[in-house]
């Protein structure tokens, strides 16, 4: 499971970098289906938006409330889903799309047409999808945070408010505040997914082969002096081994060991609550906590923890540990499970982990513009999140073909070589079973007590959460300040250069590049949104 977290910190990196340049019983009973009504209605598309001939069935009773209904008289529709692969589509998709099927036409009378979309090629899929008029209902934004509002400003996505209000009863219930993470502009353009950790901690990865050798116990190791010290032994115990690496590949570590900033979203700038409560939005670079953090990096840099090719290597992190040749990881990746069989995972900060809008928008399931019908489309996420089924099919395959439900209801997929999905981009996690591997990396054999662990793990939530920023008027000050961010950070966050010096020409060049026009114009949005709550 944790070589999955890596897998999706790096390529929300590598993301963020093509950004800059350009319970386990099944509940599939839908509402719509306890009464046979017909649909009557066309539903007109959220203001701002074309009419492409969508139609939602409704009932109006004696009191005006409107009862939906799925048509089972009519044709099946067939949704096209575009869903996020590394690469090519499982080899068993139309196994696990046939089953899917056998789900949606019972249920909600549509059938499911899955098409992988390669992360790396998300944005000019979809762009292309739309010049070319493709067919097209739903698209997994993933990281969602990376194209929301440029999809929404550009009208490739619809807002659903309407059809969420209408179809997504299991939605609303069961998501709460998170769907305020797929809100902007006061609509709803998407629909978040939840997931097993809402935010991870900062702090370390230690190998437990080299904590046992030098009798190292993690549990006492509170501090970054702490910390240090510890660094020490293993650099004169070990000097071929690299004490510590960046997580991923094109990670900085002071970002992974500071990791409690609301960004608000891009374009630069951090949330600060003043005495007097207000929300402020200020320079990263100013913040002494920030720059205290690059200091102290730079000093474990030059004592020789950190390796002189940090920002040219390409091995991953976890990799390097699990083989031996590192001792400590920054990872902003630490959740409930506090180690596995390769290493202890230390937490540094007392602060809680701190849950902005961006933490929730990672998968975010949108509705093409073009889609002509849009209720079906959020019939299925609803049907998704509150059937068991789908959210396991979905996640691990056909049983006994892809996975073995064990004794203690974790699921074995050891011998599944043609459904590989580790995200749960579809249903929800709560209805999903648990993998056996999540479960020994926990170092645990019971289901019910891992999502016990999961469920006490403990989040500060932003005051800024549900705000999205929209960069439109500024994005050639945001271009321009990336380009600097680009020049200058990963440099400084893993202490190759003096902060002291370097950290005023990165503060004065984002100054030129016109980061003041964002921050201002981040901010006037801000308090505009505080007002309207």
């Amino acid at each position: 499971m944790k070589k999955i977290v890596s897998l999706l910190l790096c390529v929300v990196m590598v993301m963020g970098l093509v950004a800059c340049g350009n319970g386990n019983s099944s509940s599939t009973t839908t509402a719509g289906k306890e009464t046979e009504k017909k649909s009557a209605e066309t539903s007109t598309i959220a203001e701002g938006m074309s009419d492409d001939g969508g139609t939602v069935g409704t009932n109006t009773d004696d009191s005006g409330a409107t009862a939906s209904a799925i048509d089972f008289d009519e044709e099946p529709y067939t949704l096209n889903v575009c869903y996020a692969v590394t690469g090519q589509a499982q080899p068993d998709l139309a196994m696990v799309e046939e089953k899917l099927n056998e789900i949606t036409l019972k249920e909600i009378n549509a059938k499911v047409k899955l098409e992988a979309v390669s992360l790396f090629s998300m944005a000019n899929v979809y762009a292309l999808k739309a010049s070319g008029q493709e067919k097209n209902d739903l698209m997994l934004l993933f990281p969602g945070s990376q194209y929301l509002t440029s999809f929404a400003n550009s009208n490739l996505i619809m807002p659903v408010e309407e059809y969420v209000d209408q179809w997504g009863t299991s939605l609303k219930e069961g998501l709460g505040d998170i769907m305020l993470a797929g809100q902007y502009k006061g609509h709803q353009y998407a629909i978040p997914q939840n997931q097993e950790t809402r935010k991870s901690a900062w702090g370390v990865k230690l190998a437990n082969d080299l904590c046992e050798k030098y009798n190292i116990n993690p549990e006492e190791i509170k501090t970054l002096d702490d910390l240090e010290a510890v660094f020490a032994i293993i650099k004169e115990n070990e000097p071929n081994i690299t004490v510590l690496m960046p997580e991923t590949t094109g990670q900085g570590i002071a970002g992974s060991l500071i990791d409690y900033f609301d960004t608000c979203g891009t374009g630069g700038g951090i949330l600060q609550v003043q005495e007097n409560g207000d929300l402020k939005i200020v320079n990263q670079l100013d913040d002494p906590e920030y720059v205290k953090m690059c200091e102290r990096v730079h000093e474990w840099y030059e004592k020789g923890y950190i390796s002189k090719d940090v920002l040219t290597s390409q091995e991953d992190g976890n990799q390097s540990l699990q083989s031996g040749k590192c001792f400590a990881l920054a990872a902003s990746s630490i959740g409930g499970p506090m180690g596995d069989k390769y290493s202890t995972w230390v937490v540094l900060n007392e602060k809680k982990p701190l849950l902005t809008t961006t933490d929730e928008q990672l998968l975010l399931w949108t509705v093409a513009s073009s889609c002509q019908r849009p209720e079906k489309a959020v019939q299925f996420i609803n049907l998704c999140f509150e059937s068991s089924e789908i959210s396991n099919l979905m996640r691990f395959g056909v049983e006994n073909v892809h996975y073995t439900v064990l004794e203690n209801g974790s699921v074995n997929t050891d011998n599944n070589a043609g459904w590989q999905n580790w995200w749960g981009m579809f249903g929800d996690f709560n209805k999903r079973y648990i993998s056996e591997s999540d479960l020994s990396v926990a170092g645990m054999d019971n289901v019910d007590d891992y999502k016990k662990m999961v469920a006490d793990w403990e989040i500060e939530v932003s005051p800024a959460y549900g705000f999205n920023f929209n960069p439109e008027n500024v994005k050639t000050q945001i271009a321009a300040c990336d380009a600097v961010n680009n020049e200058y950070m990963l440099t400084v966050l893993n202490g190759t250069v003096d902060p002291a010096t370097e950290i005023e020409k990165w503060a004065k060049k984002l100054d030129e590049a016109g980061l003041g026009d964002v921050i201002a114009e981040k901010q006037e949005q801000l308090d505009e949104w505080l007002a309207a709550k």
